[in-house]
This record gives structure tokens, sequence and C-alpha cells, in this order.
């Protein structure tokens, strides 16, 4: 759950859709009759596994106009570059979710199925929500990467996007048929539980209050402790795959622990990031990361070096570029 990609903004595209009477369409649209409610495992398959990349429909994009330059499937998301027209954008479909309603939607529709799609704007983004019958919340959000992009809410080209991204999982998860899962090597992040990295008399103490609360992201790939008084205090501790090109070495400056280690304010809070391992492919670029997100009113970034040098020594061994 990570906060730099969980604020999703977005507006709803019209849909042009074909109801008829006699059989729900796989959409979400028509009448459900007798189809249960759809749950996010009924939607996705095992939450632990999903391909968030395997949701993302390239052609309806690019019947649109709008090309896919590049896809990281990650534990907790799909990330992808898209370009449309001058205007190159950052896309992510995933970060599962309790859809607990605190954050009021521009604008919900009521799908069948007893699935909800929520749509939110905003000047440099757009993101929308599906919540499905148990709650849980997928999102899937657009916002400026770089080119012509004038900043307006409710952007053209970013709620365009974000738009057909949202159509197209609308008519997968609606569909029948296997999912698509992720598959991890020998050594994985995927192999170590998060909330074990830390403990919550840890995590009080260097966020400065007298206790927290922790829960697993859905589907794993994360954790999350935080103080519900004020001020707000909060640590997310996420296990992603992020592009880094052929050296991940140009990426990081510094060392904690022995780990290559970089740490930037982004979003109103600090994160403090570690690489784990290449992820296993014909020419590998990506790599799997541990990030520390840290929320804090004061010294936000000293709390996450607090936090990193309790967490690197738990990670398995870096073992390099090699």
């Amino acid at each position: 759950m990570s906060p730099v990609s969980s604020q999703r903004l977005g507006v709803l595209f019209v849909l042009a859709l074909l109801l008829t009477s006699c059989a729900p369409t796989v959409d979400g649209v028509a009448d459900a009759a007798d189809v249960p409610p759809l749950t996010s495992t009924a939607a996705l398959g095992d939450l632990d596994t999903v391909d968030f990349c395997s949701l993302l429909d390239t052609r309806r994009l690019r019947e649109a106009g709008a090309s896919v330059e590049r896809t990281t499937s990650g534990f907790l998301r799909c990330d992808a570059e898209v370009e449309i027209g001058t205007a190159g954008l950052a896309v992510s479909i995933g970060d599962l979710h309790w859809a607990t309603p605190f954050v009021q939607a521009d604008e919900s529709t009521k799908l069948a199925r007893s699935v909800t799609r929520r749509h939110f704007e905003d000047e440099w983004a757009c993101w929308q929500q599906l919540v499905f019958s148990d709650e849980v919340g997928l999102e899937i959000a657009a916002y400026q990467s770089y080119g012509d992009i004038a900043g307006d809410a409710g952007d053209a080209e970013m709620c365009t996007v974000a738009d057909l991204v949202t159509d197209g999982v609308q008519q997968l998860v609606f569909s029948s048929g296997a999912r698509e899962v992720m598959t991890f090597a020998d050594g994985s992040l995927a192999e170590l539980a998060p909330c074990s990295l830390l403990t919550m008399d840890e995590a009080a103490d260097v966020l400065r209050v007298d206790s927290v609360l922790f829960e697993d992201a859905i589907g794993g790939g994360g954790c999350s402790w935080w103080w519900l008084g004020e001020p707000y205090a909060g640590v997310d501790l996420d296990f992603e795959v992020v592009h880094f090109g052929p050296l991940v070495s140009d990426h990081y400056d510094d060392t904690l622990g022995g780990r290559p280690t970089r740490s930037f304010v982004s979003e109103g809070q600090c994160v403090i990031d570690t690489p784990h391992m290449r992820v296993p492919a014909e020419v590998p670029t990506d790599w799997e990361v541990v990030s520390l997100y840290v929320y804090a009113e004061t010294a936000a970034c000293d709390k996450a070096t607090e936090l990193a040098e309790l967490v690197w020594p738990r990670l398995p061994e870096y073992e390099g570029e090699g």
C-alpha cells in the first residue's frame, strides 16, 4: 500500500455498453439476474499472486490512439508508461485495499453483482476504483509523466486513459476464465512476511507515539503501522518492482548497513528504499526493492533512516549486481 501510488485520481468515461434482457453482460452493466455478488477473489483469483499487468487491455488503448511503451509487474501493482498524443502518462493498476468510503468520490456508479465504480479527479492525476462486493477496492490511476499536459482538473489525456484502462479491467473482471498469476524466483521477497520485519513497539518508538496498529496489505507484499492520534504518524513497508535499467548502482549514492540506500521526499512523506535482487528476464532491467514510506509531522527522513537501520539487517543479504 504505497502512499506514493495510493493517491489515485480520475473521472468516469461515458460507457457505450450493450444491454440484453435475457442475461447479464460480461462488463457488469446489465441486470445480474441470479448471478451472485462478485467478490475480489472471484474477479481476480488468488489475491496473493495477481498479475496486475494482465488486467491491462493494450488493444483497447491502441484502438484509441494510445501506445503502451513499457509495463512492470510488481507485488502490489502494475506500472505502465502510456503515450497519447504528445503526452506521456504513468499508469498503475492494483493497490488492493479495504474501500471504506472515507474519501468522497467525485462520482460513483453501481454496476452489476454489487460492484461499484468510483472516480476522482485532480489537476495532476485521474484515478478510479472498482469496489467489489466484499469491500475490497482495486485502483486504476493515470498521472502526468512528461509532455504536453495542461495540468487542469479533469485533464483530457489523463482522464481518457484512466477511463480506457478501467473499462478494460471492468470487462475482464466480469468475464469468466482463468486469471494469469505472478511467479517469483527463488530468493524473491515473496518468501518474506513484510509484517515480520518490524515490531509494533519498534514502530511506535521510532515514530515517537504511545502505540501503533498494524495490518498486512491485501494480497501480501506490504505492511502498515499507524498511530490514530493527533498528529497522524505511520509507516508503510512495501515490496516493489522498479525499472532501473542496466545498472541499479546508477540510482543509489549512499549505503546503510552495507546495502545501497536512497531517500527522498514525495507527496508529503519521506521514502527510503534498498534493492534486493534482479527480476529474472532475458534482458533484466527490473529489480525487487524494499521501500519504507514514513508519515510524520517532524523529522520524517530521520525517522525513516532509524526504521531502515532496524529493517535492513533483517533482509536477505544483498548480493550486488553480479
